[in-house]
């Protein structure tokens, strides 16, 4: 086989259409045609082409995850599943992770600070429910335990109750007994002990209880 031609792709400059022998062999990205050092006139033996086919499915692969990671932080067991379904080959996975791990583009810890965070911002949760969250994205126990412990559960229950709290609260007729199981409720599903919960659930009847009352008199 003789390469008799490499033409860029009109609507991808980035990716070569390989001509061998005057027929369409394959097309491959740009910078691995050059890095394989591939030119017009060259013979193409079997070994270099199993290089250049083996390249290319990696690249497709790499570039697949890249897509995938666009929209959000990913952590490693994520992209991995992620490339399962994509039905790439088993072979190839564990060489897309580790490019993507030398280009700091997976980070465990970097993804977990980043799920923590969103989660305190827009979703406050408890200790034990984040670990198990994290869990399940693949993150190892030993990150989880270092990032997260049980001492600001009650703070972060306070957020999370409030709008609720505040919603029940403003009910007619609503007594301490219906709102502290409807709350109560609320806050055990993000994942708050009962103590924290019953703790919370208090100080949140009596702080809202009483704007309310005033808000009442005008």
């Amino acid at each position: 086989m003789r390469i008799t031609a490499l033409q860029p792709q009109a609507n991808n400059p980035d990716r070569v259409n390989v001509f061998v022998d005057e027929h369409f062999l394959l097309g491959a990205n740009a910078l691995i045609v050059l890095r394989l050092g591939l030119r017009i006139g060259q013979e193409l033996l079997p070994v270099q082409l199993e290089e250049l086919q083996r390249e290319e499915a990696l690249q497709q692969a790499i570039d697949r995850a890249m897509n995938y990671l666009s929209f959000r932080p990913r952590s490693r067991e994520e992209v991995r599943l992620y490339l399962r379904r994509k039905e790439t080959p088993l072979e190839l996975i564990d060489a897309v992770l580790e490019r993507l791990q030398q280009l700091d583009l997976i980070n465990d810890r970097a993804f977990a600070e980043f799920w923590v965070g969103t989660r305190e911002k827009f979703s406050p949760r408890g200790t034990r429910l984040l670990k198990n969250e994290l869990r399940m994205k693949g993150v190892e126990r030993t990150i989880a335990d270092e990032m997260l412990d049980d001492q600001q559960d009650e703070e972060r229950a306070m957020r999370a109750g409030r709008k609720k709290a505040l919603t029940l609260i403003r009910l007619a007729r609503m007594d301490y007994a219906t709102f502290s199981q409807r709350l109560g409720s609320f806050l055990q599903r993000r994942g708050f002990s009962y103590e924290v919960t019953k703790r919370s659930v208090k100080m949140l009847w009596e702080e809202l209880r009483d704007e309310n009352v005033d808000a009442d008199d005008y």
